[in-house]
């Protein structure tokens, strides 16, 4: 039981790359490299930001907008990926490949270290089940923010900051109000 909640819980949260990397040809035209480049992005811009989060351990607890600048590295290290040479002419393709790398590195940063230790106890709890939801979530998100990086005009630009600055996280959704709360957030940018 352990070891297929534990299976379940990671195809919940790393199937949907290899779903959408094979749905939209990648591999076919040769996004393998742009994929390993935004990888490798990722894991540059986290190991920069826990290198700014242990130099300002001290101030953190006054530091309030810690998250914002943490996402203002997340936008430029994916501005300085998208800069790469790569064989992908097509934009969208190039999009999709910077995003699944992208994702897949945060994914495993995020997700993956607490599933292996957590997920393999004998209780089964839906916490790990959320957190493989949260994933998917958290792959469209940042889908939406490489696309909207990647026009390079004035409105993107706007729009990644009310992402930045306005929208709340979906893990902050899911585990403070649930459906409710998207309801309530949906609602209030469509009226």
């Amino acid at each position: 039981m352990a070891f297929s909640h534990l299976i379940n819980c990671l195809l919940l949260a790393f199937g949907p790359f290899f779903v959408v990397y094979k749905a939209r040809s990648l591999a076919e035209q040769g996004a393998y490299k742009t994929v390993l480049i935004s990888i490798l992005g990722c894991l540059l811009t986290q190991f920069c930001k826990l290198f700014l989060l242990a130099s300002l351990s001290v101030i953190t607890e006054q530091f309030i907008h810690i998250k914002l600048l943490f996402d203002l590295i997340d936008c430029y290290g994916i501005i300085l990926v998208s800069k790469q040479k790569t064989n992908i002419d097509d934009k969208i393709s190039r999009i999709f490949a910077i995003a699944i790398g992208w994702a897949l590195m945060d994914c495993v940063m995020k997700h993956l270290f607490t599933f292996i230790p957590n997920a393999t106890t004998d209780e089964f709890t839906w916490t790990f089940i959320l957190r493989g939801i949260t994933a998917n979530l958290e792959f469209f998100e940042t889908l939406f923010l490489v696309g909207l990086l990647q026009s390079k005009n004035k409105i993107s630009y706007a729009m990644i900051l009310l992402k930045v600055l306005v929208l709340p996280n979906f893990q902050d959704i899911i585990t403070r109000g649930g459906l409710s709360s998207v309801y309530m957030l949906v609602s209030r940018f469509v009226i």
